[in-house]
């Protein structure tokens, strides 16, 4: 809650900014899938570009064979046309606003998915470096701006192009004079883009990393209010949270100073350009150059021709935004930081041992080691006790056996099969693991027991009378349909422990893994669950982490680790015999729980 806001809640910014046209092309594949839909976008975008020129000709030929003449006699067909085009005109927008409404939200639908399924796949390690806040932004509001991006963007960027060549050669079969008046905008208009695109592209990019900081800082203040409130830090994290939003304002008065020079000088050449192209017109038309009908029907263009111009600052916004977040994106989707698999591993199964050979583990290369040399065997169907004071490396050997990391150094071999060679699915699938601190789900109980899998009836009923749940079902007042709230807090500790085991026996797991199970929970429930355990070791191979040494006395073999290595191992009266460091840590648990 300390923490400095240049560390951990830094603004994400991408180190290495790739070429904005490889983004664009790795965006546009996103769309291959929806090639016909795309080709039926494009041709209603020409078809709308030429519905924009299309009323000029009838303003054109109703102003100067009709209204010049002072008669409509005739002017029916002109009159039914020009409305008919509008009609035509707004069904074409209508379906091509529909249309990409449709392309851009499959698309994606198509990248949600892909983030979500590539963050399935990152190591835990990852995860340790990357705050939720942050990750939740990639794939919520950096993906909308990409959306954004098809919607209002790119897509119309291209529409806005193929209206103004539909006007341009309009307006050069028209008077080729007046057309090249018009176009004098644009040499005095890309200078001004070129120089608001360098100013105002890294304030994009640093506005959108900064706000991500903010959502991780965020996410993670209301996660942990509880002991912000109860340490009261309240005023430090308010102070903090200022800090990361006035860095988010000062980023994004870059942009907002950057908008406010653009778009008046935009406006200023625009409304220029069309001041040349009215007293160009008038002399025209004072020579007799130029009829009536063919001014209105130019100026009538002209609004059209600088729309999307006093639009392209909107554009280039949203564009700019997009590119930020797609890079933040694909910076993700290239992340290999996963547990490597070898592809048609063989399928992990347990019927002799599992052997951890020489094992060394650092969490940081060159970091301190946390298991060192470690050596050891646990045969199927024996109970295995690891004690040792904290920072021994306990825990770390089941994010080992469960491939959550990998060796340093060493091999964990299951029936003498390295586990890096077997598939990791079916490795997983082996063990279950029953931590200190549960996560519970939101959602009914039964879905916090089941979690995906196929419901079975009977094995749901045999989960819940070997956990001795059945009590609290019977208790709460929908049973296994009662909402159990966000991360099971209508639950208490000991009932979101007890839940836990019955997860893990209704998946049916050959390896039990628990790490301090029953640390902090009362002594009632620590006595449920010691019988769970009582009864399901007689029947399944059993790795504890203990930190109460009463729970483990029974245990076939006890290994005493300090420093990432096992001092002493042996039974509980052998360790006692021998006077140890085991024997110590009995005697200390012992006069501590006197003392209290």
């Amino acid at each position: 809650m300390g923490r400095s806001s240049n560390t951990f809640f830094q603004g994400d910014q991408v180190e290495q900014r790739p070429l904005r046209h490889t983004l664009l092309l790795r965006l546009v594949g996103y769309l291959r899938p929806y090639g016909g839909s795309l080709a039926l976008l494009l041709f209603l975008m020409a078809a709308g570009a030429i519905l924009e020129v299309a009323p000029s000709e009838f303003t054109l030929r109703l102003i100067d064979h009709h209204l010049s003449r002072g008669t409509m006699e005739g002017a029916g067909p002109l009159v039914a046309g020009f409305l008919g085009l509008l009609l035509l005109g707004f069904a074409v927008q209508l379906a091509r606003f529909g249309l990409l409404a449709w392309v851009g939200q499959r698309a994606m639908l198509d990248l949600r998915l892909q983030l979500f399924s590539h963050l399935m796949g990152r190591s835990t390690h990852f995860f340790h470096h990357n705050p939720v806040g942050r990750l939740m932004t990639r794939v919520t509001s950096d993906v909308q701006n990409l959306n954004d991006m098809f919607s209002s963007g790119f897509v119309a960027i291209v529409g806005d192009a193929l209206s103004l060549l539909a006007i341009v050669i309009w307006m050069f079969l028209k008077h080729p004079g007046m057309a090249a008046v018009a176009l004098g905008i644009m040499p005095f208009l890309l200078v001004a883009t070129e120089v608001f695109r360098r100013q105002a592209g890294n304030a994009f990019r640093e506005t959108q990393g900064r706000y991500a900081a903010i959502q991780a800082y965020l996410q993670e203040q209301l996660s942990g209010m509880s002991l912000v409130q109860m340490m009261g830090q309240e005023e430090s994290s308010r102070r903090l949270f200022g800090e990361l939003n006035r860095r988010y304002l000062e980023a994004f008065i870059r942009t907002i100073l950057a908008y406010a020079v653009f778009f008046p000088v935009v406006e200023f050449i625009t409304s220029a350009t069309l001041a040349a192209l009215i007293l160009y017109a008038g002399l025209k038309l004072q020579a007799g150059a130029l009829t009536l009908g063919l001014l209105l029907a130019f100026i009538q263009q002209s609004g059209r021709f600088f729309r999307p111009i006093r639009e392209l600052a909107e554009r280039y916004n949203v564009m700019q935004t997009a590119m930020a977040s797609s890079e933040r994106i694909f910076t993700l989707l290239d992340n290999r930081d996963e547990i490597p698999q070898v592809q048609g591993a063989p399928q992990a199964t347990f019927e002799k041992e599992i052997r951890l050979e020489g094992l060394d583990f650092s969490y940081e290369p060159g970091g301190r080691r946390v298991v060192a040399g470690l050596s050891g065997s646990i045969g199927k169907g024996h109970r295995v006790a690891v004690v040792g004071h904290t920072g021994a490396g306990k825990s770390t050997l089941i994010n080992l056996l469960m491939r959550f990391y990998d060796v340093s150094a060493g091999r964990i071999l299951v029936d003498g099969k390295d586990i890096r060679e077997l598939d990791l699915r079916s490795l997983r699938g082996l063990f279950g693991l029953v931590l200190q601190d549960v996560f519970i789900f939101s959602g009914s109980l039964r879905e916090n027991i089941v979690l995906g899998r196929e419901l079975d009836p009977g094995r749901l009923e045999s989960a819940l009378a070997q956990s001795q749940l059945q009590d609290l079902v019977g208790r709460l007042p929908q049973g296994l349909d009662t909402q159990v709230g966000e991360r099971g807090q209508k639950l208490s500790a000991g009932e979101r422990q007890l839940v836990a085991f019955a997860r893990m026996l209704y998946r049916e797991p050959q390896v039990l893994l628990l790490d301090e199970a029953t640390s902090n929970i009362d002594s009632e429930t620590e006595q449920k669950i010691q019988q769970v355990i009582e009864r399901v070791s007689h029947r399944l191979t059993t790795f504890t982490i203990a930190h109460r040494l009463s729970t483990i006395r029974d245990a076939d073999e006890i290994w005493v680790m300090d420093q990432g290595t096992i001092l002493e191992r042996g039974t509980h009266e052998d360790l006692l015999l021998r006077d140890g460091p085991y024997a110590r840590l009995v005697r200390l648990q012992f006069e501590g729980e006197m003392a209290a």
